[in-house]
C-alpha cells in the first residue's frame, strides 16, 4: 500500500551486510550534501516515513532483530526520494546502531546529522525521538553532562509536540 518492502532477515550476518551497503552509499556523501539534498515531495512516500518512523520504537522493545531492517527502509527512502523532516529518525537509529557494533566516530556522525536535519526543520515532531535516541551515541564521544543536557532538551521537546513516550524516555 505503501510501496515498502521490509524484508525479514534470516541472519546477523545479513543484517551486517546491509549496514554495511548503506554505510557505503553514505560515504559518498558528505553531511553538507546530505543537509541539502533534495526534499522528498511524494506524499505516499512521505506516509511511509512516517508509519516507519512510529513503529520502529515498538520494534526495539519487542522485534530487535527487524529494527535495523526498518531503520535501513528509512535512509534508503530519503536518498531515493529526498529529504524530509522524518529522516532524521531514520538516520539517528542508523547512528546509535554503528555506534553499538563500534563504529562510534561514524555512529556519531549520523547522530549529529540527525539532529541537524530536526534543527534545519525545526522538526518538532520528532525531536524528542532524535534526542533520547542521539543521546545514548552521544555519551561515548561528549562529556556525560552535554548528554544529561540533551535529555533535558528532548525532555521539553517531545511535551511540546505530545509525545509523552519520548518526554520520559527523556528523563
Amino acid at each position: 500500500m505503501l510501496g515498502i518492502n521490509l524484508p525479514r532477515p534470516s541472519s546477523t550476518d545479513e543484517i551486517l551486510s546491509l549496514i554495511e551497503e548503506t554505510r557505503s552509499i553514505l560515504r559518498g556523501l558528505s553531511d553538507g550534501a546530505l543537509l541539502n539534498y533534495k526534499l522528498m515531495t511524494d506524499s505516499t512516500k512521505i506516509m511511509a516515513m512516517k508509519f516507519l518512523s512510529r513503529i520502529e520504537m515498538s520494534l526495539v522493545m519487542t522485534s530487535c532483530d527487524f529494527t535495523p531492517i526498518v531503520m535501513l527502509q528509512m535512509v534508503k527512502l530519503s536518498l531515493e526520494h529526498g529529504i524530509t523532516p522524518i529522516s532524521a529518525v531514520g538516520f539517528v537509529y542508523f547512528g546509535s546502531v554503528l555506534v553499538s557494533i563500534g563504529h562510534i566516530e561514524e555512529g556519531y556522525r549520523y547522530v549529529k546529522l540527525a539532529k541537524k536535519l530536526v534543527s534545519q526543520f525545526d522538526a518538532k515532531e520528532v525531536a524528542g525521538e532524535v534526542i533520547a535516541i542521539s543521546t545514548q551515541a552521544i555519551g561515548y564521544i561528549e562529556p556525560m553532562q552535554s548528554a544529561i543536557e540533551f535529555h533535558v532538551l528532548g525532555h521539553k521537546s517531545a511535551l511540546e509536540a505530545g509525545d509523552i513516550g519520548f518526554a520520559s524516555m527523556n528523563c
